[in-house]
């Protein structure tokens, strides 16, 4: 085990803080679960110094909330999180596919497709955790080319978010990813088509519908983790169901 030492190294708090945010935007954490300073460091063989500044970093990121004298938690959205945030999304992706240069069109299109082919070999292999991480990237490669380093912050800022979920929630939500690996083929035909209009119009119907598909799951992983919660405490009383 490596010495503790009261100064982190350059740069290891952001290497815990990629590991950590991997984990969360995978499902390995639950919202809301706990994030134990002292479990993570001997997890990661560090002090708790460069544990505690790899979890400020993702408290800006929103992923984890620091609550002082009771420990840091990932993040749980609310309903209004959810709407707010898809909303949110669509202004920034739509501007991006505007802004994007017809020279840069065609790199953009491969980055597309590469992720278009990794979500289909993530169906076949029933991996939704890959699928996921290619969904991420897929609408990511608006952003490579869009030229507006401003709006691609603002993107990255809600990106882990996004991401986790995209990973919590969209994989429980009827219908999918059926629904959403059609509506990525489509948006690649009409991109390459340079028919963006009818993309940003496309682009908004499908994150509305994720926003809708979000709520739903997330209402019915609210009630399953209540009813969960309840039936354990139900067998540590030994109260008969």
């Amino acid at each position: 085990m490596r010495r503790p030492t009261a100064k982190s190294e350059p740069g290891l708090a952001v290497t815990i803080a990629d590991k950590i945010r991997v984990a969360i935007v995978d499902a390995e954490f639950e919202f809301g679960e706990n994030l134990s300073e002292d479990t993570l460091a001997t997890a990661f063989e560090v002090s708790r110094t460069p544990v505690r500044e790899a979890l400020n970093l993702l408290q800006i990121e929103g992923l984890v909330n620091i609550v002082p004298k009771s420990g840091t938690y990932v993040f749980t959205p609310t309903l209004d999180d959810i709407a707010e945030l898809c909303d949110y999304r669509t202004g920034l992706e739509q501007q991006a596919i505007a802004l994007t240069p017809a020279a840069d069109i065609a790199e953009t299109i491969v980055h597309l497709q590469k992720q278009l082919a990794m979500m289909t070999d993530a169906v076949a292999a029933e991996d939704m955790q890959a699928y996921g991480r290619a969904d991420t990237e897929f609408h990511l490669a608006f952003f490579h080319s869009c030229g507006n380093r401003y709006l691609q912050q603002a993107y990255n800022m809600i990106l882990g978010r996004v991401a986790a979920l995209r990973t919590h929630l969209a994989m429980k939500a009827e219908g999918e990813p059926d629904r959403s690996f059609k509506d990525h083929a489509t948006m690649i035909e009409l991109l390459a088509d340079e028919k963006r209009d009818e993309l940003a119009t496309m682009l908004q119907a499908h994150i509305l519908r994720t926003k809708d598909n979000y709520i739903n799951a997330f209402e019915q992983f609210a009630a399953d983790r209540g009813n969960g919660r309840t039936a354990r405490l139900r067998r540590r009383l030994a109260i008969a169901s």
